[in-house]
């Protein structure tokens, strides 16, 4: 009998790890800007469970987004550019311009069902996959919360993990992490896939009282409201919340570590766009979220795999949130899916010392976004340059209700002139040129929804807006607040 049970415990031993491959953590921030960590530049917050995690890992310092939520998990879900799939807008958003000088391209704003998405691809090959978090890529989910309908994630093919309750912890960042962590245990014989999509630091401003306390002490502001306000800042509550995100952090990788499992667990954290400015301060980068400046689309990324990455790289390389998906099917040992165009690259071998090549990457931004003074427009980023195409308008000053009619485009060089002070364009014009051209041809060949001019234009009513939202069962509502 003894004999029985020695011989049972190895096979089941070695069943355990028959499948050896890594355990993949995606951790996306929501709304964390590029000096957001203090690895990062950060003066306020120290971050030291992050900045630990660069260091046993590599930071990249050109890592990009989109500059909204939505965008930004549709790009990485699906592999591709917004270009191609015009998943171009939050998703229950919408804003009209009915006199703006641009009729913008109508966005799709849902994650069909059955479409490609990296988890479905590596439940595929044998992984357990689970979000946990905002997911923000359906018209619908309003209606249909995930934490109101068990089976609502399934329809992606993804499991929905359970948050765990955390004292004093209303956006679940703790909750959500001890989650993760339940979902790495539940079955270790499978390699899992879990994305931790936070809440955190997006507004309104919650974090645990005592954290936030210990900033007002410090002498920093306390917010009079959940949104916060430009003249508030530097805000406590804001910083208070990326120091609960950071602490979940060093849980996290506590849990991983306390697991003692024989299966290597990769963990990549960035945010899906720039930091909001109306609470915290994004320079040098040049305006905030919602903006295709640096400001509204560059985020920290960080990718800690401890004896595959060496530590302590730093990676000037530029790469896009869509890099993630084959990225992620190169960990995994899997197969890109026959037939279907992924925009983004593997970035693993930049970790690794291995052959990267890639020319340039846009980002699509066709649509008016009012609140954060966005234009229709796309940028192209190609080694040290950055070119933005305006299609028919612009708003030269954030800060003022005044929108210049006329396309035109913008050139930078992003190492000499790291907040976009300088347009290259007419000093280099066979460079601006050259990127022009590289960029409507990568439009052209994704079909991509472009804006084009409108017969009502008004330019005494340019900036008049409807401000309005998709209703929970998928229809557009309008509400005219001009009247």
């Amino acid at each position: 009998m003894k004999v029985f049970l020695h011989f049972f415990f190895i096979v089941l031993s070695s069943n355990l790890i028959a499948d050896n491959r890594p355990n993949i953590v995606f951790v996306l921030i929501d709304d964390l800007g590029w000096n957001g960590l203090s690895s990062y530049g950060n003066k306020y917050v120290d971050t030291p469970h992050l900045d630990k995690l660069a260091k046993e890992g590599a930071r990249f310092t050109d890592a990009y987004g989109m500059s909204q939520c939505s965008p930004a998990r549709f790009a990485f879900l699906t592999g591709q550019s917004a270009a191609r799939t015009n998943h171009t807008a939050v998703c229950l958003e919408k804003h009209v311009l009915p006199h703006a000088r641009m009729i913008q391209p109508e966005s799709n704003r849902m994650l069909a069902h059955d479409a490609v998405n990296i988890g479905r691809e590596l439940k595929k090959t044998g992984y357990r996959v689970g979000v946990i978090g905002k997911w923000h890529v359906d018209v619908n989910e309003k209606r249909l919360r995930p934490e109101m309908k068990d089976d609502y994630l399934a329809q992606w093919d993804f499991d929905s993990i359970k948050p765990e309750r955390a004292e004093d912890d209303k956006k679940l960042v703790m909750g959500s992490t001890l989650g993760v962590l339940n979902y790495l245990k539940e079955d270790q014989s499978k390699p899992v896939f879990a994305y931790l999509a936070h809440r955190t630091v997006h507004t309104g401003l919650e974090a645990p009282k005592a954290i936030i306390q210990k900033y007002v002490d410090m002498g920093y502001n306390k917010s009079a409201s959940k949104g916060g306000k430009e003249k508030e800042k530097p805000i406590a509550d804001y910083f208070a919340m990326i120091d609960y995100l950071d602490q979940s952090i060093g849980t996290l990788m506590q849990g991983i570590e306390d697991m003692k499992s024989e299966r290597e667990t990769v963990v990549i954290f960035m945010s899906d766009n720039g930091g909001l400015s109306r609470v915290w301060d994004n320079a040098p980068l040049r305006r905030g979220k919602g903006s295709e400046y640096e400001a509204g689309i560059r985020v920290p990324f960080i990718m800690h795999w401890p004896g595959k990455i060496k530590a302590g790289q730093t990676i000037t390389e530029p790469i896009h949130i869509t890099d993630l998906f084959p990225t992620f099917l190169s960990i995994a040992k899997t197969e890109a899916p026959n037939n279907y165009p992924l925009d983004g690259v593997d970035i693993l071998p930049l970790t690794m010392g291995g052959e990267f090549k890639r020319d340039f990457f846009c980002i699509h931004m066709p649509v008016y976004i009012p609140h954060y003074a966005h234009t229709p427009s796309t940028i192209i980023r190609m080694g040290d340059y950055k070119l933005i195409k305006f299609y028919g308008d612009y708003q030269e000053d954030p800060n003022e209700k005044v929108i210049t009619a006329g396309a035109k485009v913008e050139l930078y060089n992003l190492r000499d002139d790291l907040s976009e002070t300088q347009d290259l364009s007419k000093s280099m014009p066979e460079k601006t040129l050259e990127m022009e051209r590289k960029l409507m041809d990568w439009l052209l060949t994704r079909n991509a929804h472009l804006p084009r001019i409108n017969p009502n234009y008004d330019p005494e009513r340019a900036t008049e807006s409807i401000a309005s939202k998709v209703d929970t069962f998928g229809e557009i509502a309008y509400k005219n607040t001009k009247k």
